[in-house]
């Protein structure tokens, strides 16, 4: 027993060594590896934002390969949840998983995308498929509601995000139509098929496909806003990035960072279609002219 307690003392005086490098090695990860602190702007609680609002037309880039396959929509048509069915959840308060619906319709071959001068018609259907090629993105896209659930005794309405593929609000907009476009998605369970997205840069082009018609955007704005922990005025701002917006554009959901713990902030990218650049350029050249 003499001989067993020097060993066991060694032993413990090691184990205890090697728990406090690993408490100092996890405090330094904490602190290299932290977002720096929001700054509270008109776009929320921003940690990192990145625009480029007057991005010249001719910086297009290269165009989007034309598409192998698209998984088309269920049968049956969208429908909208009534007042009764709870107000519109914010920006992506959870993170809940539903089964998937199983596909009930044959795979279909989309033609070539149309070029971005030509006009597209508006979309009576949602999207069905999203293509990113600057981040290797190429997922099916499914429409996405909320449900009514208790929580602490209060009844809240919450995003039911669907698993491997991005989610379609289904009370944003339609391309065509002028108004703000709300796909959000998983990146780093589930398939984590927006596990890129904040990868993205003014400048990459994003393709929807709805049916056949390929409608075109471009990026110009990326934000992170940190959302946990934010006072309910400071989320409510952020979440305003979901809501109708009054012009054409592309709005990608998801959160961030990746590593654990994650999911603190919340990353917003902001996309245009080809319209909105030519826009820039013409009133780029009336001033010009002056």
């Amino acid at each position: 027993m003499s001989r067993v307690l020097p060993v066991l003392s060694r032993g413990m005086l090691i184990l205890g060594g090697l728990m406090i490098l690993a408490g100092l090695g996890w405090g330094i990860w904490l602190r290299v590896n932290v977002p720096p602190p929001p700054v509270i702007t008109d776009a929320g609680a921003v940690v990192l934002a990145v625009t480029a609002p007057s991005l010249p037309a001719t910086a297009t880039p290269k165009p989007v390969p034309s598409p192998t396959t698209a998984t088309p929509l269920p049968p049956g048509a969208v429908t909208r949840p009534s007042r009764s069915e709870g107000p519109t959840p914010a920006l992506l308060p959870d993170w809940t998983v539903t089964a998937q619906a199983a596909e009930t319709a044959q795979m279909s071959t989309p033609s070539t995308p149309l070029p971005a001068s030509s006009p597209v018609p508006k979309a009576q259907e949602p999207p069905i498929r999203i293509v990113a090629p600057a981040i290797g993105l190429d997922a099916k896209v499914e429409p996405m509601g909320w449900e009514m659930v208790d929580r602490n005794g209060t009844m809240i309405s919450k995003w039911v995000v669907p698993k491997g593929a991005a989610g379609w609000h289904i009370n944003s907009g339609l391309p065509g139509h002028g108004e703000n476009i709300v796909l959000s998605g998983h990146h780093n369970i589930e398939g984590k098929v927006f596990r890129h997205v904040v990868d993205l840069e003014p400048g990459d082009k994003v393709t929807l496909y709805v049916g056949d018609t390929a409608y075109v955007y471009i990026v110009t704005e990326k934000y992170i806003l940190k959302e946990a922990g934010m006072p309910l005025k400071v989320q409510q701002r952020n979440a305003h990035w979901i809501m109708p917006s009054g012009d054409e554009r592309l709005t990608l959901v998801t959160c961030w960072p990746y590593e654990w713990p994650g999911n603190s902030h919340r990353i917003v990218v902001v996309a245009r279609p080809p319209e909105y650049f030519e826009g820039i350029a013409d009133e780029s050249k009336g001033k010009g002219a002056k």
